[in-house]
């Protein structure tokens, strides 16, 4: 087992992970070998405990940021390309304020230049893996970095959004924005306080994120997702192989979804009610058992052009019903996930109130 001081290879420039000469590259390809080795004796139940040894060396030696790029760049091991991610995560975490400003920029490019090359990798594990690592470390600096720094990475996710290199990098820069913005439970994912253990920070960073994120990005992060969820209408209603134009959908959809339950801070005095949709008494012999919650979207004014004024809505709802006369044959249809997402959504967007509507 190679010892943890072995595995450090300096800072995250931008010379990735080549190394300087044929002695520091034998010893990357080492350092490689031996994660891949940990990786397979970990899935075979080889000594496991040794195997893990080797894989927490490399995440707690420092910075093993040149280590790992090449570990990504190189290894034919999912799963060493999966933990070499990790320890990216780990060791800039650990030292985030001992990199200068431009390792820690330099970190987030690579995984993100990263996922959008290997954007037709049928490793998705591996790639959400490296997305979320890149969102993890955008919320660890976003107070560091300045309008212009986000606005270059954001540049680049927002040209993968709409879809200019390809369907499969629209998805790739779709997924991202999801890993910065949101998680499965609908609520902030990396600018949520919730996260303020994971990162050893205090709840005011969070929330000093969460304003900034609310205030500057989340509308626009909307705007991109709706169409690059318009983009592909055409190929999934017109033809029958349309696999790749569905996962962005989807993926499109859901992010609409989820940024609508965000927790609007900015035009209601309190925050998101939870109210039940028979409390007024309209239905008052429902049984409490066919009750069900709905979420109050209070997102302001300023949401106006996005969700009312766009014309997305009557879209959304064309193309459910088109996909339903489209797959209505089918027996998995209600099932499958873009209908499923596209429900979810027309749900959501039903729950509009406030000061969105126009006098």
């Amino acid at each position: 087992m190679i010892k943890m001081q072995e595995y450090s290879n300096g800072g995250g420039g931008d010379d990735g992970g080549g190394g300087g000469g044929p002695a520091d590259l034998a010893k990357l390809q080492s350092i490689m070998h031996s994660i891949e080795i940990a990786c397979s004796s970990i899935q075979m139940h080889v000594n496991p405990a040794a195997a893990e040894a080797t894989i927490l060396g490399l995440c707690q030696s420092p910075q093993p940021y040149k280590a790992c790029q090449f570990i990504l760049e190189n290894s034919q091991v999912a799963n060493a390309r999966f933990q070499a991610a990790a320890a990216i995560r780990d060791a800039a975490m650990r030292e985030w304020s001992f990199l200068t400003a431009d390792e820690k920029k330099s970190l987030i490019g690579f995984c993100l230049c990263f996922v959008m090359q290997h954007a037709s990798s049928p490793e998705g594990y591996v790639q959400a893996k490296i997305s979320s690592v890149a969102a993890q470390l955008m919320k660890r600096g976003w107070l560091d970095f300045t309008s212009s720094d986000k606005e270059a990475f954001f540049s680049q996710v927002h040209q993968a959004v709409l879809g200019i290199h390809g369907v499969d990098t629209q998805f790739i820069g779709i997924n991202f924005l999801e890993s910065l913005s949101v998680d499965s439970s609908l609520q902030v994912s990396e600018f949520s306080p919730s996260t303020s253990s994971a990162m050893g920070l205090p709840r005011e960073f969070h929330e000093q994120c969460r304003i900034s994120l609310e205030l500057d990005y989340l509308k626009t992060f909307y705007c991109w997702a709706r169409d690059a969820a318009l983009s592909v209408t055409k190929q999934i209603i017109e033809s029958d192989a349309a696999a790749s134009e569905v996962k962005a959908c989807t993926a499109a959809l859901r992010l609409l979804h989820q940024i609508l339950n965000w927790d609007f801070q900015f035009d209601t005095s309190g925050r998101k009610i939870s109210i039940n949709v028979f409390s007024a008494g309209v239905r008052t012999e429902t049984s409490s058992s066919k009750r069900s919650e709905c979420i109050i979207v209070q997102p302001g004014p300023a949401w106006c052009d996005a969700l009312i004024s766009s014309g997305h809505i009557v879209w959304l709802l064309n193309l459910y019903s088109a996909l339903r006369q489209k797959f209505s044959s089918e027996g998995y249809w209600l099932d499958c996930p873009i209908a499923v997402s596209a429900r979810k959504l027309i749900v959501q967007l039903c729950s509009l109130t406030g000061t969105v509507f126009p006098s």
